[in-house]
């Protein structure tokens, strides 16, 4: 019984404040439960205390006992303990007094009981009725010893004296041997519903601590794909403007020429850059041309289409892959893309409350059938070379006799 006190009323790191609780409330609840026995084991105590000749005050005195006990046990237990939410040995103690008033009142019954001459059967009946309702709480309150403890030998203590005072000490023997022999059982019975919540409540914190860290480790999942994404946004895109980077747009260009071949749809590449853009620098500083730059990528975005793809090469070499015409010949409608950037570029640029005026020289190279990617881009840059050499501000069209061109004009 020492163990029973240790394990639920002391600190034990064994069972936590969560367990000891909720053996507490699963106890009370069951033994309020249990307490609708008292009904019909009245019936038959009033049915022998009648048959034992007892007087209507005993009688009486017994009901009234058993209805206002039932009463305050339920009562006190239902707000006290099961609902109750303050300190677990303050609810405790209530369930803990409440158990004993109830042994006390199933105790006094051999008291009342007054036996006749020749008619002890009726104390024996008596016993049994308390016997009963011993082992009602055995099975119902055992998952607290304390108060279980508490009932039992309140019910024994009184009903050995009752038995006792009506010369009955062989029965009051057999009644306490009864009574104390339900101290193993109710000892066996919590061990094992004090087993069974420790291991459900270990089960618990396990699946707890294991939904902690499998949210933390997909947190770090996340954050490792976030920081990815961003490592292959930053190897693929051009710091300033963040357009696509030369590595990114032949991804784009390689994937393209495949498909326009398939699909006999041009692919084609405009190839450009910023007439005299060493001087923006020169005169308005290096902040200004980067400014520029990134407000030539802007507007070069807003005039070609969705499919289209504008990268930054280097500097100020922007490139264009054009493909997927819905009609018309290729390369009249890569002209027509580079005529746009032309236009765009033409309108005066606002660089911190400057206006610059600039202009931009295009190529435009059509692809062929063996031309690889690097082919087509040098075609297109060829192109531009022969559109700076015509005068700058305009665009030009890859001829293969532009493959003796020797480049040489000051961008």
């Amino acid at each position: 019984m020492q163990d029973i006190w240790r394990l639920v009323a002391a600190p034990n790191p064994v069972l936590d404040d969560v367990v000891r609780d909720g053996l507490l409330v699963q106890s009370a609840q069951a033994s309020r439960l249990s307490s609708l026995l008292g009904l019909p084991l009245s019936v038959i105590v009033l049915a022998a205390m009648t048959a034992s000749g007892a007087s209507g005050r005993e009688i009486g005195t017994w009901t009234a006992l058993v209805l206002l006990v039932m009463l305050l046990y339920v009562a006190a237990v239902g707000r006290f303990v099961v609902r109750g939410r303050g300190d677990y040995r303050e609810r405790l103690r209530i369930f803990t007094v409440a158990q004993t008033l109830g042994g006390t009142v199933w105790g006094l019954l051999p008291v009342l009981v007054t036996p006749v001459d020749d008619r002890t059967a009726i104390v024996s009946v008596s016993c049994s009725v308390t016997t009963l309702a011993v082992a009602a709480n055995v099975v119902f309150s055992s998952a607290t010893p304390l108060p279980w403890l508490g009932f039992h030998l309140a019910a024994l203590t009184v009903g050995s004296a009752g038995l006792l005072r009506h010369g009955e000490g062989a029965v009051a023997a057999l009644n306490a041997l009864t009574v104390l022999a339900a101290f193993p059982l109710a000892r066996y019975m919590y061990q094992q519903v004090a087993r069974s919540r420790l291991v459900a409540r270990q089960n618990a914190l396990l699946a707890e601590d294991l939904r902690a860290e499998r949210e933390a480790v997909e947190r770090i999942n996340l954050e490792l794909s976030e920081a990815n994404t961003e490592l292959r946004h930053q190897a693929t895109r051009d710091p300033l403007t963040r357009l696509p980077n030369r590595s990114l747009f032949f991804d784009h260009l390689v994937r393209s020429m495949r498909h326009g071949r398939r699909n006999g749809t041009p692919v084609a590449v405009v190839y450009f850059d910023l007439d005299r853009f060493k001087a923006i620098n020169d005169t308005l500083g290096h902040g200004a041309g980067d400014d520029l730059l990134i407000q030539v990528a802007e507007r070069t975005s807003a005039v070609l289409r969705s499919p289209d793809v504008l990268a930054r090469l280097g500097g100020d070499e922007f490139v264009v892959l054009t493909h997927d015409y819905e009609s018309g010949p290729g390369s009249q409608v890569a002209t027509e893309v580079a005529e746009r950037i032309r236009e765009v570029l033409a309108v005066p640029f606002d660089l911190s409350g400057n206006p610059v005026t600039i202009s931009g020289s295009l190529g435009v190279a059509i692809d062929e059938t063996g031309l690889g990617a690097e082919d087509l881009v040098e075609r297109a840059d060829m192109a531009l070379y022969r559109a700076k050499q015509q005068g700058r501000n305009r665009v030009a069209l890859y001829a293969p006799e532009l493959n003796w061109l020797q480049p040489g004009v000051e961008s």
